[in-house]
C-alpha cells in the first residue's frame, strides 16, 4: 500500500506544462542528444538533472545562436567554451564550469566579465 501512495504523491506534485512531453519530461534526454548533435558537441554526459558535462571542448561559434534553448544548460566543461559571432541575448544555458577559456565576443549583446562571472567559474582566460 506504501508503494501506491509514494507514486500517487509523486504523480500530484510534478511541474505541469502546456506540453505533455514537458511535463512528464519523455524526450527530454533526446531533444538534448539531437541539440548536441546539431552543434557538434561530443564527448559529453547527460546528468540525472539534464545537465550537460563534456570532456573536451564546446565551440559553438558562428552558429547563428540567439539563445540556448531552455532544455540546454551546460554544466562544466574540461576545455574551452566559444559562443562568440552569434546574436546571443542571454548567457543563460552556458556552463557553471569551464577549465579553458571562455569566449562570447561579438554577439547581439556585449557582454562583460562579469556577466561571465555572476554564471561560470572559468579557470583560464575570458574574452569578451
Amino acid at each position: 500500500m506504501k508503494l501506491v501512495k509514494e507514486s500517487l504523491n509523486e504523480i500530484m506534485h510534478f511541474e505541469r506544462s502546456d506540453n505533455p512531453l514537458v511535463t512528464l519530461q519523455v524526450g527530454k534526454r533526446v531533444q538534448i542528444i539531437k541539440w548536441l548533435d546539431i552543434y557538434e558537441v561530443t564527448n559529453y554526459v547527460i546528468n540525472d538533472d539534464f545537465t550537460i558535462d563534456v570532456i573536451s571542448d564546446v565551440n559553438l561559434a558562428n552558429k547563428n545562436l540567439t539563445k540556448f534553448p531552455d532544455f540546454i544548460k551546460f554544466n562544466h566543461i574540461s576545455g574551452y567554451f566559444d559562443c562568440y559571432n552569434n546574436q546571443l541575448t542571454s548567457l543563460v544555458g552556458c556552463p557553471s564550469s569551464v577549465g579553458g577559456d571562455f569566449v562570447c565576443y561579438n554577439n547581439k549583446v556585449q557582454f562583460t566579465e562579469e556577466d561571465v562571472k555572476k554564471l561560470s567559474k572559468v579557470k583560464n582566460s575570458i574574452y569578451v
